[in-house]
């Protein structure tokens, strides 16, 4: 069946469906077929196919304005093959899979048909090499780079052959192929899955009648060359932008990537070392590393030259007399405007540095592990299909639940502390999750991706721990390495899995790959995670006068909060819950709460126990359920909570990080969300800063010279509601404060007050209270003595024309 015919047919369907009344139905074929239409639409001039689409389009919005739908649940997983067949197209050019099958319908000697692979300058031709290929075995060091600025492609391939010689391996021979007639084969993993990239025998040539790409000296070996065209055709080109090894080398062999920043904070020096000192010797992992474009040209460190934006192949690592050393190979040869040797040639190669030196002088180590270390392997393919994208700037994310679970015959060696193959505890279980954007057009530059994997129903830590989590790159590829914590009370668990995008494209493919490290573990896919049959979203704004900051600022209170109620579907729910009873744990339903906003906001999502009510401050006792460290542009917590009342509160990294933000909350129960209003919602506010100083700074009652303190004389003009809040400019650890209202006639009786004094962040407030018309004394006070600090008291007034002084 054609596209046209089929895209008919499913249209035909739908409108069948839609006379059947079978709604549900309906609405889904009425979004295939708009889905369909518009395939065809992109590759005809033909305008009546996006006119069916749009015809398709306004059936599925009439069906589901005015007819009750059940939530509707789409198989991802149905949807893996097409999703690996439209990612088969990179740079208008067809990548096909490994087990399609190959075209024998070309002539000889071969040429091919997509032609030659751009090149950095016109002055180079396309020639076929007419010296003979050499069989004399090859060195790393005899990986030459020339005029092509591909360093990270050099690097990969003398780190494959390195490998070859140490560990008998074959790696990159293996997976290219030829025939007589000039058609070589490269076998590559890209977009998900292994693929073939068809290249002629024809390389690019200067003028000197030389290589402009990879070379090999006096050894003439054009393999690598061969390997190095086909990887630059699949790249768009030898002026292609760069890449890094460990992403070159994710295609080239299958290795998982994993890129370590060296100058970020949370790089920690000395495991790293322990990891690859273990891993390296053994042939688990090759490894590059790269300067960053604020090198300066030529740098020196303890003699050896170093260039900017450049990586180089780790040929060894060792530790002598408690020194660590890295062997380095650069792959460019001296050029003639070398300002060390003078243009001789004369500068080393091989560059053996400390180890310390490589961390505080390079911007990244790449590391790419062999991934047969790994015993259990699952993989998904999906699709990117931004929602909310007029909201968002085109976010979108993917939820994945991935089960791991110890193997039978493992349990029973589950209490004895012992290694397994790899040099791991086997009661230690860490599982590594793989992100990978699919490519459609490697010139594009402007697509973010990020990954955020966390154990289902756990509360993260402290949440009065704050941290943040900056995982959103422009790369092709990001690796989360987990250990679960479930196997030290149960042998299973899962984790939950957003894959997460930001770009200008809809329809971008991506797969997630997930691998177990011990072999006593295995992992698989959830299939069966039902769609909420409750789901309710929520549209707001972090403006400067709601985005407070984490808990660690006395903002807080200010952030967006939100009363939740989940309901018991047999009683009425009016107080507070309580997990204390097995009845109380029979009645939890799962509550999946999710926030985004845009990349460049980093957020958290945080559930609490309440009566509905506002929450100044953040206790710990009080936390239900958390979505862990901040994280850019996305957070998410699943918990399983009583029937009862919640307050959900959406918070930025740092106060007056300013934009729009997206709250969903789904549940197989019913619920009801609703925003809890500011403290002074619907009030007049009246903003006054003070000190306590030398001869203010008197302390409280207990002191005997409580009336020194700071007095604010308040008028209200009319029967009133009030309230005030008392908050210190900056923290003062240990410092407690209490606020009190007084009649200006008479210092000495108090008719409101904050309460006991309290050093809580948030300050002390006396809460709203109707006040008759007159003139009052506010007093703040610190309960100690001898306290210099400045201070704010925020006064709410239901009426306009409060006034609030300082009195002399």
């Amino acid at each position: 069946m054609t596209d046209i015919a089929e895209a008919e047919n499913i249209y035909t369907r739908a409108a069948k469906s839609e006379l059947a009344k079978d709604w549900n139905n309906a609405f889904k074929l009425y979004l295939q077929a708009v889905d369909a239409f518009l395939r065809i639409s992109r590759t005809t001039a033909d305008p009546k196919y996006r006119d069916n689409a749009a015809k398709a389009l306004d059936r599925a919005g009439k069906i589901k304005q005015f007819k009750k739908l059940t939530p509707l649940s789409t198989d991802h997983f149905l949807l893996q093959p097409s999703i690996l067949k439209k990612s088969s197209v990179i740079n208008n050019i067809q990548i096909p899979l490994a087990t399609s099958s190959p075209s024998d319908s070309y002539t000889s000697p071969f040429n091919d048909p997509d032609g030659q692979p751009s090149l950095p300058t016109p002055a180079y031709t396309w020639n076929r090499p007419n010296y003979p290929n050499s069989s004399l075995p090859l060195l790393p060091s005899d990986i030459i780079q020339n005029i092509v600025n591909d360093c990270s492609v050099c690097a990969s391939i003398a780190v494959c052959i390195q490998h070859n010689i140490r560990f008998k391996s074959n790696l990159l021979l293996s997976s290219l192929s030829s025939s007589n007639d000039g058609r070589y084969e490269l076998k590559v993993l890209v977009n998900g899955d292994f693929r073939h990239i068809v290249i002629d025998d024809r390389l690019p040539f200067g003028s000197n009648n030389k290589l402009v790409g990879i070379s090999t000296g006096p050894k003439n070996q054009l393999w690598p060359s061969f390997v190095e065209k086909a990887y630059m055709k699949l790249m768009g080109g030898y002026d292609f932008l760069g890449s890094n090894s460990a992403i070159d080398l994710h295609v080239l062999t299958g290795w998982i990537p994993e890129h370590l920043d060296l100058q970020s904070a949370s790089f920690e020096r000395e495991r790293t070392w322990s990891r690859i000192m273990t891993a390296f010797p053994r042939g688990d992992c090759m490894m590059t590393v790269g300067t960053n474009d604020k090198t300066p040209l030529n740098h020196n460190i303890h003699g050896v030259k170093l260039l900017p934006s450049h990586d180089y192949a780790i040929t060894d690592i060792k530790e002598t007399n408690d020194e660590r050393w890295v062997t380095l190979l650069d792959s460019r040869l001296c050029t003639p405007e070398c300002g060390q040797c003078s243009g001789s040639g004369s500068c080393p190669r091989i560059l053996n540095i400390r180890w310390d030196d490589i961390c505080a002088t390079f911007e990244g180590l790449y590391i790419s592990w062999n991934p047969s270390l790994f015993g259990s392997c699952v993989t998904f393919h999906g699709s990117w299909q931004p929602e909310n994208a007029e909201n968002l700037s085109q976010a979108s994310t993917h939820h994945l639940r991935l089960n791991y679970q110890k193997t039978k015959d493992s349990a029973h060696h589950s209490h004895i502390n012992e290694t397994n193959k790899n040099g791991k505890d086997s009661t230690e279980t860490e599982i590594w999750i793989l992100l990978t954007r699919h490519l459609c057009d490697t010139r594009r530059t402007n697509e973010y991706i990020a990954i955020n994997v966390q154990e289902d129903d756990t509360v993260l830590g402290d949440s009065e721990h704050v941290a943040l989590k900056s995982n959103y790159t422009n790369s092709t590829h990001l690796l989360s390495r987990i250990k679960t914590s479930q196997f030290q009370t149960q042998n299973s668990g899962s984790l939950s899995i957003l894959a997460c995008y930001d770009g200008q494209f809809e329809q971008v493919g991506f797969t997630v790959t997930a691998y177990a490290y011990s072999s006593d573990v295995m992992v698989s896919w959830d299939t069966r995670v039902p769609p909420a049959r409750y789901m309710q979203k929520i549209d707001g704004v972090w403006t400067n006068k709601t985005a407070g900051g984490n808990c660690t600022h006395p903002t807080y209170m200010v952030n967006p909060q939100y009363h939740l109620r989940v309901h018991n579907a047999s009683t009425s729910i009016d107080k507070r819950p309580s997990t204390s009873t097995s009845a109380d744990k029979r009645n939890e339903t799962q509550v999946i709460l999710t926030t985004q906003s845009t990349r460049d906001i980093s957020l958290n999502v945080t559930a609490v126990w309440s009566q509905g009510e506002r929450i100044s401050e953040l206790s710990q006792k009080e936390v239900v359920a958390h979505s862990g460290p901040y994280t850019y542009g996305h957070a998410r917590v699943a918990a399983h909570l009583a029937p009862g009342d919640y307050t959900v509160i959406l918070s930025t990294y740092e106060p007056d990080q300013m934009g729009k933000f997206t709250l969903k909350v789904e549940s197989p129960s019913r619920f009801d969300i609703k925003a809890i209003p500011q403290e002074d919602a619907g009030m007049y506010v009246k903003t006054v800063r003070g000190e306590w100083d030398s001869t203010t700074a008197v302390g409280g009652l207990s002191q005997h010279r409580y009336h020194r303190n700071p007095v604010y004389q308040v008028t209200i003009p009319c029967v009133s509601e009030f309230g005030a809040r008392l908050q210190l400019l900056s923290r003062v650890p240990g410092v407690s404060t209490n606020l009190s209202l007084f009649p200006s006639s008479n210092l000495q009786r108090c008719i409101a007050s904050s309460g006991p004094y309290s050093d809580a962040l948030s300050g002390v407030d006396i809460p709203k209270r109707s006040i008759s018309p007159g003139k009052y004394y506010l007093v703040p006070s610190t309960y100690h003595a001898g306290v210099h600090a400045q201070f704010r008291i925020v006064v709410y007034s239901g009426v306009s024309g409060t006034e609030v002084v300082l009195r002399s």
